[in-house]
């Protein structure tokens, strides 16, 4: 729960935050991808903190979720799951031309929705495999990937879970297939033939690996169903998809970008939530990067309600 207060033509005006506000909770506490025990103790101050309505995390055996169903049954946030790790880091290819490789990634991902589905939430992020550049081969990758995708929609849809496929940097850093948004796009329009429940999320921290803009958004606002803020990363003359907290060295984005990105969000009449992911770097205490963070959406809030007051 954020509000925001600004003096304008003389008038005092205090409004609350339009949209819910989420935190990626592997990303403000790194170790939580390699924890199997006490994810309940390290989710604590995120559950108990009321700026946050929505924290996404990834995978956690039936013993840790009871633990926090337990926890947060007087904070009733919502949770929803992230899979982007395992695709980014444990080599899980949902468009690999090998259709067992992709069969393999594609049950895995199924598995975890179906748990997470019982478990009541109601929204999977994931992102896709390695951008291919022989057009050829390329072709073949965004067919697997669209049957993938329809694959892990489908069972999403028995839960009433929405499909979050998460753009990514093509050529920077992480270089995903899924990138540039207006070939994103047309992924998303192939398995919507199929089954409705998928969206882009889109990340500002992705923004200039991808040099795009938030008005980019505006061609757009079907497709958009949930948003990420945090920063890209420049370190000499390369961009690093590393999500810096805002104001580290070589960290790129500012408030006066969130403020343009709810400003054009605003403008879309946009419902879905917005989430923090933010990471600390070497050395740096969370909460210092998370602090910074709800002190950059306050102002960046400010400015948003300067421009349409």
């Amino acid at each position: 729960m954020l509000y925001g207060y600004i003096v304008k033509n003389g008038r005092e005006i205090v409004s609350r935050f339009p949209w819910d506000i989420g935190i990626v909770a592997f990303m403000i506490f790194p170790e939580l991808m390699r924890m199997d025990k006490g994810v309940s103790d390290k989710l604590r101050p995120l559950i108990i903190d009321p700026f946050f309505d929505l924290i996404e995390m990834t995978p956690m055996d039936d013993t840790e979720w009871s633990r926090v169903e337990e926890l947060n049954k007087n904070y009733r946030k919502r949770f929803a799951l992230a899979l982007q790790p395992y695709i980014l880091t444990r080599g899980m290819n949902i468009n690999a031309i090998d259709e067992a490789e992709r069969s393999k990634a594609v049950e895995f991902i199924v598995n975890e929705v179906r748990k997470a589905g019982l478990r009541g939430m109601k929204a999977v992020g994931l992102c896709s495999g390695p951008n291919v550049e022989d057009p050829e081969k390329r072709k073949v990758a965004i067919e697997a990937l669209v049957k993938s995708l329809i694959e892990i929609s489908a069972e999403a849809s028995k839960y009433g879970m929405k499909v979050f496929l998460e753009t990514f940097d093509v050529v920077w850093d992480r270089k995903r297939i899924a990138g540039y948004i207006h070939e994103t796009v047309k992924i998303v329009e192939k398995v919507r033939e199929s089954i409705r429940n998928i969206y882009i999320m889109w990340d500002l921290s992705h923004a200039p690996l991808l040099n795009e803009d938030p008005d980019i958004l505006k061609s757009y606002p079907e497709f958009i169903g949930h948003i990420h803020i945090g920063c890209g990363k420049k370190v000499g003359d390369k961009l690093l998809d590393t999500h810096p907290g805002f104001y580290r060295p070589g960290a790129i984005n500012t408030e006066n970008d969130v403020a343009k990105l709810l400003r054009v969000l605003h403008d879309m009449d946009y419902k879905g939530s917005i989430s923090f992911e933010i990471r600390p770097e070497q050395d740096q205490d969370p909460f210092e990067v998370l602090n910074a963070g709800k002190g950059v959406l306050l102002r960046a809030f400010q400015l948003y309600l300067d421009s349409i007051l």
